[in-house]
C-alpha cells in the first residue's frame, strides 16, 4: 500500500488562534467550556459554517483558553463567542484578548504565560 504525500504548505488550511478570557462565577470545567464553544458556533454561523471554521479548544486552564480556528474564519467564531450571555442560568462574558498566528505567541503576548527555554547541551570533543 502506497503512503499518501503530505500537502505542500501552500495548499494547507492556514490557522489562527483566539486568545479568551472567561468571566463566570463559577469555575467552567474543560468540557463544559466545549460544549458552549459548538453549541455557541452553531447557533451563530450553523452547521455549515462551524464545518468551515472548524473551532478546536486547544489550551483550557481556567479563566483562559486558546481557541483554533481557520484564518478567514476568526471574525465568525470570535462574534459567536462574545455573543454568549449566559450559561447555566448564570450571567456570562467572554473577553477575546487577541488573534495569533501561533500557540505560543498567542500564550506569551495575550495570556503571560512564559515560554519554555530549550538549552543546547555543548559535546566535549574527545
Amino acid at each position: 500500500m502506497e503512503m499518501l504525500k503530505p500537502l505542500p504548505p501552500t495548499l494547507r488550511e492556514k490557522k489562527r488562534y483566539l486568545a479568551i478570557k472567561i468571566l463566570y462565577e463559577d469555575e467552567i470545567s474543560e468540557g463544559e467550556f466545549i460544549r458552549l464553544l459548538r453549541d455557541a458556533s452553531l447557533k451563530f454561523i450553523g452547521y455549515w459554517g462551524t464545518a468551515k471554521a472548524n473551532p478546536w479548544l486547544v489550551y483550557y486552564n481556567y479563566p483562559y483558553a486558546i481557541v483554533r480556528c481557520q484564518r478567514d474564519h476568526v471574525d465568525f467564531v470570535k462574534s459567536s463567542l462574545i455573543l454568549v450571555r449566559e450559561f447555566k442560568d448564570k450571567p456570562i462574558n467572554i473577553i477575546c484578548l487577541g488573534v495569533s498566528g501561533t500557540i505560543r505567541k498567542a500564550k506569551i503576548k495575550f495570556l503571560g504565560i512564559k515560554p519554555k527555554r530549550w538549552f543546547l547541551v555543548k559535546r566535549e570533543k574527545k
